[in-house]
């Protein structure tokens, strides 16, 4: 059985009715050019947000770098001694025996323990 002529003119019934005629090809030649036109169009201003958001993310990483760095700075640099206020306390020794004063007048000593006496001891407490 020979059906190769049935294929082929199969073939040819759906080349014609999937191949478009000549105004359908140049209508569509003419959307697909208008298309590419609006693309180049649009793809100008796309350059320049790409570019503004590539210096945003690297503005930001720079920021986060820099605060890296000054974090680290900071936990691993030695600790200098701050400015005194006002309410700072007043140190003083001599030998082993410190005396430490508040601004409003409140003192402690601290050292050794005083040597006992061998009487009685008393003390007497003065409100002010």
């Amino acid at each position: 059985m020979d059906d190769e002529h049935t294929l082929r003119e199969a073939d040819a019934r759906v080349r014609r009715a999937l191949w478009p005629d000549d105004a359908v090809a140049r209508r569509v030649l003419d959307v697909l050019d208008v298309l590419d036109r609006a693309i180049a169009d649009e793809r100008a201003p796309r350059r320049r947000a790409r570019g503004f958001q590539s210096a945003v993310v690297l503005a930001a990483a720079l920021i986060l770098c820099v605060t890296g760095v000054i974090v680290w700075q900071s936990r691993h640099a030695p600790s200098a001694p701050g400015p005194a206020s006002s309410d700072s306390l007043a140190v003083t020794g001599t030998g082993s025996m410190v005396v430490v004063e508040h601004p409003d007048g409140r003192r402690w000593i601290v050292g050794p323990p005083p040597e006992r006496r061998a009487g009685r001891n008393y003390v007497i407490v003065v409100q002010k």
